[in-house]
């Protein structure tokens, strides 16, 4: 039964996807199932469109600096969770991910308050330090745990060595967990590449992500090529999760 059960999730999650990409192949000026010839006329005309480029060069940009600030806040803001006796220690990790109990249009809302008053909104500084407390608190997850499978003991004896506590991290404790560095940084790269609901708030028509070209594509018209860039889309995914992969291989054969 429980296998039913899974097989059954497995094709509810999936089949919309490989919907999507089937009909990508399409050489048709719009949506036909089933499909009787197969075309790249329209990956040809996703990676021509101006609009789609830019989003996603954009998109590629904001995920990253957004995934970067976020694993080095989280990597301090764990660490100080793991290693000190600090009072309230659940409260304060509570309070680094509450972001994750609060509606991505609550939170979009609040943010485009924020940012307007602060002078940032249709900046990307703006839309990073936005994305950045949205993928922090995975970040600290995922940090928290690396952290703490760390012997702390190694820590003490570089610093009973002679070894400053900025050094210590650097050699010791950096190193030991680059593998849940490396996870989170991936994680919340792929977060905030695919992060719209949010977004669609804080962007203006100067400023718009791939998601939210996309959004905007579809209002005018609908074609194959939107299904086109969904399936790049789904293709960076999986790319990611492939390297997730590729990181998880590596240290068990450093292993």
């Amino acid at each position: 039964m429980t296998r039913v059960v899974t097989a059954l999730m497995l094709v509810l999650m999936l089949a919309p996807i490989v919907l999507v990409v089937w009909m990508s192949f399409t050489p048709q000026a719009y949506f036909v199932l089933p499909i009787t010839s197969f075309s790249l006329r329209w990956y040809r005309e996703a990676v021509s469109y101006p609009g789609f480029i830019a989003g996603f060069t954009l998109s590629a940009e904001l995920a990253a600096l957004a995934g970067l600030t976020a694993v080095a806040c989280a990597f301090l803001a764990a660490y100080g969770l793991t290693r000190y006796p600090l009072p309230g220690k659940a409260a304060l990790l509570g309070f680094f991910t509450s972001p994750l109990l609060v509606p991505a249009v609550v939170f979009g809302i609040a943010m485009l308050q924020f940012v307007n008053r602060i002078g940032l909104y249709n900046r990307l500084i703006g839309l990073v330090l936005a994305h950045v407390v949205v993928v922090t608190p995975y970040a600290i997850r995922t940090l928290h745990t690396a952290l703490a499978a760390v012997p702390e003991e190694m820590e003490w004896a570089a610093m009973a060595l002679g070894a400053p506590r900025l050094r210590m991290l650097v050699r010791i404790t950096v190193p030991l967990c680059a593998r849940g560095l490396i996870t989170a940084f991936l994680f919340c790269f792929l977060l905030s590449f695919s992060e719209v609901t949010m977004t669609i708030f804080m962007t203006g028509p100067a400023l718009q992500t791939l998601p939210i070209r996309i959004y905007s594509y579809m209002s005018d018209r609908i074609d194959p090529m939107v299904a086109a860039v969904s399936s790049l889309v789904v293709l960076v995914s999986l790319l990611v999760v492939f390297a997730l992969t590729l990181v998880e291989g590596l240290r068990r054969g450093l292993r």
